[in-house]
């Protein structure tokens, strides 16, 4: 089924710098924070992938290996950056780009990217997500004489981003730090905590200090009826215990009566847990979900990925994204290739007589842009 003309949100990605690319392209197409060598990059299946769609699209002569390729497309890069980019996001027909502005971020990668020149290189329409990582990092780097101070840091910044710079989604990380079983602590609790800390550093007093911001994030978003997404499933190796990221542990907080009306968003899909993310999606009347991240990092697994989460969710809680960064082939072949596998997981529904092939166009545009647009109001 080809879904190549039904126009896409990128409902998650980060903006880039063409200046800060500084090695080999394709060593970006991994999650390690340990940046991997070429040698081991080249023989990877995605990798092949990537380089024979994009010696094809780039018009490099035929018989082109993949060092030819590479060549190719630095020298095109090169050449003419910001055409080069254009064309590569007009192709994949990306209407519009949730970014998340927090990475990059000088605290994690000694930069970050002014919002307005990336959005002068791309032909989209660019949103903000604000992302509270910074925020959170610079309070644990400081550690504020007391925590009224902290949590008076974390709301102007909450409401600055929601207000003033006209943030679309909040973004919370703590699936990297603490884990995704947040729990809702009493002001004493978190005080007693925070007083501790102080003193002497340690996980347990950490993991009470930061699930108090994941829910006060929760909360703002709720109160400006704005989703909050939460990073869960595979991510940046070492720093990511994918035990602690499982969606699954979001259910009690998903259910507490002062949450349960915020729209929460489960990026990545969870994957590898994506069946349990598509169980939260379909008994969580507020639980949403998107693909980003699947896409580019993980494509060839994204048309099982999807059937799973289809096996128990509503196709309108599905959206679709890049989680794109660094260089622009990560949206393009992401967004292309996921594309390609949404149309091949309908295609199967279709043959087996699941849905009508009417019915597959109806899911494709939830999926692709329709549900993006209703509940981030873009």
């Amino acid at each position: 089924m080809d879904l190549s003309g039904i126009p896409v949100v990128d409902s998650h990605c980060h903006p880039f710098d063409p200046a800060k690319e500084d090695d080999d392209f394709r060593v970006y197409f991994n999650m390690s924070l340990w940046r991997p060598p070429t040698e081991v990059v080249v023989d990877t299946v995605m990798n092949r992938k990537l380089m024979r769609e994009l010696g094809k699209f780039l018009g490099a002569p035929h018989a082109a290996d993949q060092e030819q390729i590479a060549k190719y497309r630095n020298e095109l890069y090169k050449s003419d950056q910001k055409g080069y980019i254009q064309r590569m996001f007009k192709s994949a027909n990306v209407d519009i780009m949730l970014v998340d502005t927090g990475f990059p971020h000088e605290e994690f990668t000694g930069y970050s990217v002014d919002l307005k020149i990336f959005a002068d290189l791309v032909p989209c329409k660019v949103f903000p997500i604000f992302r509270m990582a910074p925020t959170i990092f610079k309070i644990f780097k400081d550690l504020p004489d007391t925590f009224e101070e902290a949590v008076d840091i974390m709301n102007k910044n909450l409401e600055r981003a929601v207000k003033v710079d006209k943030a679309v989604a909040i973004k919370s990380i703590v699936a990297y730090e603490t884990g995704l079983e947040i729990k809702k602590w009493t002001e004493k609790e978190v005080n007693d905590a925070y007083k501790r800390f102080k003193k002497e550093k340690n996980r347990q007093d950490e993991k009470i200090i930061r699930d108090y911001f994941a829910v006060m994030g929760m909360k703002t978003a709720g109160k400006n009826d704005i989703p909050i997404q939460f990073h869960t499933g595979f991510g940046s190796a070492p720093n990511l215990n994918l035990f602690e990221a499982n969606p699954m542990l979001l259910a009690d907080i998903l259910a507490d009566d002062e949450i349960k009306e915020t729209k929460v968003v489960i990026t990545h899909s969870g994957l590898p847990f994506t069946r349990e993310t598509g169980y939260l999606c379909s008994v969580y009347p507020n639980c949403y979900c998107d693909v980003t991240a699947i896409t580019p990092y993980v494509v060839l697994a994204l048309k099982d990925a999807l059937l799973e989460i289809l096996e128990f969710a509503p196709a309108n809680r599905i959206m679709f994204g890049s989680d794109g960064v660094i260089i622009p082939e990560t949206y393009w072949f992401g967004i292309t290739q996921g594309v390609k596998a949404l149309g091949k997981a309908l295609d199967e529904l279709v043959t087996g007589d699941w849905i009508t092939a009417k019915e597959a166009i109806e899911f494709a545009e939830l999926i692709l842009h329709k549900t993006a647009k209703k509940i981030y109001k873009v």
